[in-house]
Order: C-alpha cells, then sequence, then structure tokens
C-alpha cells in the first residue's frame, strides 16, 4: 500500500525531527542552568569571599604599619594645632603610608596606600590618587583624594553614603593625626575626574585649603557612577602628644 508506506514514512520522518529538537532544547537547557549556576557562583566569590580573603590582609597591613611608628602615648591630646601638619615625604607606589579611621563605620581602620591601581585596592587599601590624576598628600595644599572598593576586596567603603555632614575623618601618618570633616556629597560619571582637582570642580584653579575626597562605585551593586564624598581639614595633632578626641567615640 503505497500511500500508508509514505504515510508511515512521513510520520517517523515527524518524530525523529521531533525528537532531535527536544534533545538540543533538552542540550541548551541544561547548559542554561549551568551557565546561570557558573555565574551566580562567580557573583558570590565576587562580592562575598573576596572580602572574606583580604579583610584579614588588611588587618595584618594596619599592624605592620603600626609597628614602624614610634611609640606614643593612648590618652587624649590638648595639642590641637591648625597650621600645615608635618609633610610625609616621598612614598613607594603601592607602599602603605597611612591609615584613615572612620568613627561612623565602628572606627573602622582602612591602610592607605600610594596609588589606585587594582592590585592595590583589591587588597581592601584606600589608594592614593596618584600618576595621571596626581592629588595632594594629606594634609598638603589641595586635594588629597582616595579611591576604595565599595563591594568585594573588602568592601572598605561599603557604608560611604551613612557618612554624615560634619563627621570626622581621622588620618595617621608617621607624625600626625590629620582630622577631616566632611562636607558634601557627590554622585557623578566615570569621566567627571574633576572631584579629585585640587579645587574640586576645577583643574585650572589654585587650591588655598587642604581638602580630602573619597571616591568609590555607585549604585552599591553596580559601578555606573561614582560616589565622593568631600572633606575639609580642620586639624591635626602630633602623634608623640597623645590621640585626637575623635578616636575616642564611635558615631551611631
Amino acid at each position: 500500500m503505497p500511500g500508508y508506506t509514505e504515510e508511515k514514512t512521513e510520520r517517523t520522518l515527524f518524530q525523529k525531527i521531533r525528537y532531535a529538537i527536544l534533545t538540543v532544547i533538552g542540550v541548551l537547557g541544561e547548559l542554561l542552568i549551568t551557565a546561570a549556576f557558573v555565574v551566580g557562583m562567580f557573583a558570590v566569590w565576587q562580592l562575598f569571599w573576596t572580602t572574606f580573603e583580604v579583610e584579614a590582609g588588611r588587618d595584618q597591613q594596619v599592624a605592620a604599619f603600626e609597628k614602624t611608628l614610634p611609640d606614643a602615648p593612648k590618652t587624649v591630646s590638648n595639642d590641637i594645632r591648625t597650621d600645615p601638619p608635618p609633610p610625609i615625604g616621598d612614598v613607594a607606589h603601592g607602599a602603605v603610608f597611612a591609615t584613615m579611621y572612620v568613627p561612623r563605620w565602628h572606627m573602622m581602620q582602612i591602610p592607605v596606600a600610594q596609588g589606585v591601581d587594582q592590585y592595590i585596592l583589591d587588597q581592601a587599601f584606600a589608594g592614593h590618587y596618584v600618576g595621571q590624576y596626581p592629588t595632594a598628600m594629606p594634609g598638603e595644599l589641595g586635594n588629597f583624594s582616595v579611591a576604595a572598593h565599595r563591594r568585594s576586596y573588602g568592601n572598605s567603603f561599603r557604608r560611604i553614603n551613612t557618612i554624615q555632614p560634619g563627621d570626622p575623618i581621622v588620618v595617621e601618618t608617621k607624625d600626625a593625626y590629620l582630622v577631616f570633616h566632611a562636607t558634601d556629597h557627590q554622585i557623578v560619571l566615570p569621566s567627571q575626574s574633576d572631584v579629585i582637582a585640587p579645587v574640586p570642580g576645577d583643574w585650572h584653579a589654585s587650591p588655598t585649603e587642604r581638602l580630602m575626597t573619597m571616591t568609590t562605585c555607585d549604585p552599591e551593586w553596580g559601578n555606573s557612577h561614582r560616589y565622593i564624598q568631600h572633606l575639609k581639614f580642620s586639624h591635626w595633632v602630633p602623634r608623640e602628644s597623645g590621640i585626637p578626641v575623635e578616636l575616642t567615640k564611635e558615631l551611631n
């Protein structure tokens, strides 16, 4: 029966094609599930595991820096000065030359290193802008500017949005504690480099103040913009005389 045979052949061919299509769809589905799992695990590693890995290293770097400093009293100093603080001098690229305390973040202590290279920021450091966009050293006329990760590799600036106007940030160098107070913040595009200019917003203006700028990614879970926190130098305390009162009280 030619008609029946042809119909059966067509039905068999259709079943084979249908089976092949279903097989391809199944394989693609499994590949998509695997890809989603890999992407998810990478996100977990990037956002959480990298922080776990470097947090201990950050504390060790703080301890190592403090070991290089001369002994000093931990009582509150009354020697409050507003003249230019002691210069830091030359610093090798990648070297830690200061630490910064953030009372608003449970007195979190972050190493400050020379440069904003990826390997520096990936150690949970706050990197000092040098090179293409050089900025002042702490306490110099101009704008001492630092960058750090907000999420991943230590989350050093994760809570930058909680800093309030007037909050102190204390930068400890080999000779002094420098106290800066928060002023205003901005959210800008990554291309807006003038936020770290000696006079923020104008690369050509001559500085007359001692400023500080903290930069990191925004939003917290992205990097389409940059969160910029500006601060202004208030005073400094010689390390040999004790600590500033700002280091005695965490902010809620």
